[in-house]
């Protein structure tokens, strides 16, 4: 029994280390097989990465700059460990350390050798920049932990600006300006970033530094004058003195005096000025300084934080309808605006007219008008602008009626005169086309329409620029010269000033003047008529007449009833012997203008040429 146990035993342990043993060799199996797989990945990783690599040399081969900056994430990814991920303590010193470490890295790939605007920022800095703004935020650093130099701040603060982290950028053009009080470049990177945040007291302080560095500064006196306007700082006095010093005074445009006046009402309403800066009236003069610096965004935020502050604050609705007009909003939008603007006493038959017309409405204009003036007839700036859209729309008897059942007490108002003087102009525009002439009465009445709003309103620069008209009509250069400065400086950024100029130079005899004036309108006016018609006068007196056909015709695509167009590339076409074109605008310009004597001219000229001495001798028959 005991030789049988022992067997059974011996048996048992034998089975097992069999069974065992067979284990042991399906996973050595299992595990060679892991092992290979592994292999062949390890393999495939390996030549993935190179060939990743190689193709990242390739394509970096021609930008080693961009290699470079692997390098900086590399700083970046030991300040982010040192910082958070190594479980030990930091002091203070050895966190500005590290930091100043990493921006000092990232400002290594960013230059100093040339002025901003030249200064290129490596593709792949911004991602980088980014980043660190991340890391020095999570560390709860400021621009003054880190130990750069002011030309370094001002570097570290045109990237963070460049990648809109403003706050950083902020701080850094301050730290900048500390170290560097005479860094003009540093504080006008600031005030960018002032004005656009809206930040407007802060905006003042860096204006002023400003001013200490370049003190005739004429952008900077500007911008300033519009933060101080209707205020006792007597540094408003101040700027005007300097820019009255350096010839650089300039009246503000229509649309910036519209402005002014909503501010001032808005202040108005502001009983005794000491209410907190979040108040509706505040807002809205913030608004305005806001707009009249160019930050139309931030002024439309402004707007609408006002009008969840005080819903009935009417001036409100009228700014946000002008906002939502100009930032290609929907008419719907704007009109609801104007509704409610409207409805709280606010006066807006002018600017709805205005979002009417210039969504091509005018019909609809023209009807709001009238109604308007059925109840107030004595509004003489409603009556100017319907008026003007009544000849806009080729309605020049409607024009004119609408000024004739204006009130006697009306007229005390400048812009009746001048829409007045601009119909007589028309007049003698339609004289001129239908005969060749100029009528001399009508230019008079219209001289004396202007001359009367120049002595209501002597800043009225429509007014100034019909009287220059009028007497380039009078051949009197020298006194319509003068006129045009004075509207100018009135109205500089008004389409038809360098146009007015372009002809009187062009009258004058001056065709190089005259054509850089063209130039000048042709980038405001796209489809005007009247600039190919210029170009073609001076072409034409140059001798470049294949040159003055081709835009006497554009012209006449535009405007097929441009008569003297229609004159003048006949006069071209004859002198090019292309006698069938030139036949065929004269015979067009007589049928529509029977008394136009120079169309009947050049036909007989024309006819002449092609040796019809009958019908030659018949057309200036008709001329007599």
């Amino acid at each position: 029994m005991a030789i049988l146990t022992l067997y059974g035993a011996l048996s048992v342990t034998l089975l097992a280390l069999w069974i065992r043993h067979k284990s042991v060799l399906r996973q050595r199996k299992k595990l060679a097989l892991k092992l290979g797989s592994m292999k062949g990945n390890l393999t495939e990783t390996s030549e993935r990465l190179d060939l990743l690599s190689r193709g990242v040399d390739t394509i970096l081969s021609d930008a080693p700059e961009v290699h470079d900056l692997l390098g900086v994430h590399k700083s970046l990814e030991a300040a982010e460990a040192l910082l958070f991920n190594q479980g030990i303590p930091v002091s203070n010193s050895e966190s500005c350390a590290i930091a100043s470490h990493a921006v000092k890295a990232l400002l290594s790939h960013y230059p100093e050798d040339s002025t901003e605007d030249e200064r290129s920022i490596v593709q792949g800095l911004k991602p980088l920049s980014k980043r660190l703004t991340a890391i020095l935020t999570e560390a709860e650093m400021k621009a003054e932990d880190i130990e750069l130099s002011a030309d370094e701040y001002r570097r570290a603060g045109e990237l963070f600006h460049s990648v809109e982290r403003f706050d950083w950028a902020a701080d850094c053009f301050q730290r900048a300006n500390d170290l560097d009080p005479e860094d003009e470049s540093a504080l006008r990177s600031l005030s960018e970033i002032q004005r656009k945040n809206g930040d407007l007291e802060s905006l003042d302080r860096t204006l002023e530094r400003l001013l200490a560095i370049v003190p005739d500064d004429i952008g900077v006196l500007n911008e300033q004058s519009v933060l101080l306007d209707s205020t006792s700082d007597e540094r408003l006095t101040r700027n005007r003195k300097r820019l009255e010093a350096i010839g650089a005074t300039s009246t503000a445009s229509e649309e910036e005096g519209e402005l002014s006046q909503i501010a001032q009402r808005a202040r108005d309403s502001d009983v005794g000025g000491a209410s907190p800066s979040n108040t509706a009236p505040r807002l809205i003069e913030k608004a305005v300084k806001q707009l009249l610096l160019g930050e139309f965004r931030a002024a439309l935020e402004s707007v609408e934080t006002a009008i969840e502050r005080d819903r009935s604050f009417g001036q409100a609705w009228s700014l946000k309808a002008r906002l939502v007009a100009a930032d290609g909003g929907t008419i719907k939008d704007a009109l609801k605006c104007i509704r409610r603007a409207n409805a709280l006493g606010e006066y807006t038959v002018i600017l709805e007219s205005e979002i009417l017309d210039n969504d091509g409405r005018t019909d609809a204009a023209i009807e709001v008008l009238q109604e308007h003036l059925s109840r107030t007839p004595g509004d003489a700036e409603a009556r100017s602008r319907l008026s003007q859209l009544w000849l806009a729309s080729g309605a020049a008897d409607s024009a004119r009626q609408t000024l004739n059942d204006a009130p006697e007490e009306s007229w005390s108002s400048a812009s009746l005169h001048v829409m007045k003087g601009r119909l007589s102009l028309v007049e003698s525009d339609n004289h001129r086309d239908d005969t060749g002439k100029i009528d001399p009465l009508p230019v008079i009445d219209a001289l004396v329409s202007f001359d009367r709003a120049v002595e209501i309103d002597r800043e009225s620069g429509l007014a100034w620029l019909g009287r220059a008209r009028a007497l380039r009509y009078q051949k009197a250069f020298d006194e319509a010269e003068v006129a045009l400065v004075r509207a100018r400086r009135l109205i500089p950024d008004h389409p038809s000033i360098s146009l007015e100029e372009a002809q009187l130079f062009l009258e004058m005899g001056d065709l190089e003047q005259a054509n850089a004036l063209t130039l000048e309108a042709t980038t405001i006016l796209k489809d005007s008529k009247t600039v190919p018609f210029i170009r073609g006068i001076i072409a034409a007196r140059h001798g470049r007449l294949e040159e003055a056909r081709k835009l006497f015709s554009l012209c006449l695509q535009i405007d097929p009833n441009h008569s003297r167009a229609r004159l003048n590339r006949s006069s071209a076409a004859l002198l090019c012997d292309d006698l069938a074109m030139a036949l065929d605008d004269a015979n067009q310009l007589v049928e529509n203008h029977p008394n136009h004597e120079l169309g009947r001219l050049r036909k007989s000229e024309i006819l002449m040429n092609q040796g019809d001495w009958p019908n030659a001798e018949s057309e200036l028959d008709l001329c007599t």
